[in-house]
């Protein structure tokens, strides 16, 4: 774990932005370092991020010149607002925190995690095991986390959480598909639908196939199979498990929907997937479909055009800092573990490396982190 000193913040510092025609990232050495907005904010030295996949998806769909880019971080708390020990009396500085932010945000450009110094809602981030390295808390970061916690028992209108687990119905289990579960949503998932009391069953290639079981799912089956959906579904609705009425698509494409409506029991059920739906995917009338924007979990709106535009929802934003608590239960009793690593050398340079190598799609059972102090 990396300890910065706690020397006067500067004004300036280095952030990984928007270069002027709005794609390709860029670093800057002279970015204003942000100032509390409110007095529930803090103030994070950043150690670590993590690269997801909207990092590239933001500026080429959305372009913002200038925007900090980056949502997973982790770092370490250098001063708090004068109202944080009134909603989380546990943050102090010094302490070493993760969590996510809505980067290349054309409503806020300085709002990213490719910076120094970020500032964030104390409500929303967790406190990080001493025994846990930078690259792990930043794999972990607060996007995934929190847009599972939407997901699931939001959109999906799940009952059971990790702190009070669901039991079995009639004696049978309770199913969940999880179709892309090697990813790392997918294994956080695994892992939020067990501790809940839940059955994950995902879909994997062979190779992936033991990283999804590793992080708790009862049966993965290769996407790839002509017999994926039947196979899943015969995998439910028997004398011990109860029929499939829940599916979240961590990928989002023609083929991933196809198998997850097959997959959902006579009756149908709810599908929440993570990227834009297009209706014409749409295979079963019986299944509800939601599209989860992610960024809809900070409550203020989401400024983007189309379907990826969001109304501000407070209650969204509750439901998230609500979350966190729980995460940071499980955190504390080490019941979750970050998806599996692969570093990136070469600090603030290694970011847009990174993402090239994401945009490849050159990246499989790793989450790509980069240490940048």
């Amino acid at each position: 774990m990396t300890v910065p000193s706690f020397d006067t913040v500067p004004s300036t510092q280095t952030a990984i932005i928007q270069n002027p025609d709005g794609c390709k990232p860029c670093v800057s050495t002279s970015h204003p370092v942000p100032r509390l907005p409110s007095s529930i904010h803090i103030l994070v030295r950043v150690a670590a991020v993590a690269l997801n996949p909207t990092d590239n998806k933001m500026p080429s769909y959305h372009p913002t010149p200038g925007a900090v880019m980056g949502c997973d971080f982790t770092g370490t708390i250098m001063s708090l607002g004068s109202s944080v020990s009134s909603v989380r009396p546990d943050l102090k500085t010094g302490m070493q925190v993760c969590g996510g932010v809505h980067g290349s945000n054309p409503a806020d450009p300085t709002a990213g995690a490719f910076a120094q110094y970020i500032v964030t809602d104390a409500r929303i981030v967790v406190r990080i095991p001493d025994s846990w390295t930078d690259e792990q808390a930043a794999a972990l970061g607060g996007i995934g986390w929190g847009c599972l916690g939407m997901a699931l028992w939001d959109t999906l209108g799940l009952t059971g959480t990790p702190s009070k687990p669901i039991q079995e119905v009639g004696g049978k289990k309770v199913p969940v598909l999880v179709y892309g579960g090697a990813t790392a949503t997918g294994t956080m998932a695994c892992q939020l639908l067990n501790l809940s009391g839940y059955t994950p069953l995902t879909t994997a290639s062979a190779r992936s196939a033991p990283l999804a079981l590793s992080y708790g799912a009862s049966h993965s089956i290769s996407y790839t199979s002509p017999s994926c959906g039947s196979t899943l579904r015969a995998l439910t609705n028997t004398p011990t498990c109860q029929p499939l009425k829940h599916a979240l698509d961590c990928i989002t494409s023609p083929e991933s929907a196809a198998i997850c409506f097959e997959a959902l029991g006579r009756t149908g059920g709810h599908y929440a997937c993570l990227e834009a739906f297009d209706p014409a995917w749409q295979t079963r009338k019986a299944a509800k479909v939601n599209f989860v924007m992610g960024y809809e979990i900070f409550g203020k709106g989401v400024a983007l055009e189309g379907v990826y535009g969001r109304e501000p929802d407070e209650r969204k934003f509750e439901r998230y800092s609500t979350f966190a608590l729980e995460m940071q239960d499980l955190l504390h009793r080490g019941l979750v573990r970050s998806h599996p690593l692969r570093s990136v050398d070469g600090g603030w340079n290694a970011i847009a490396k990174g993402l090239d190598i994401l945009k490849r799609g050159d990246v499989r059972g790793g989450k790509l982190v980069v240490k940048v102090e």
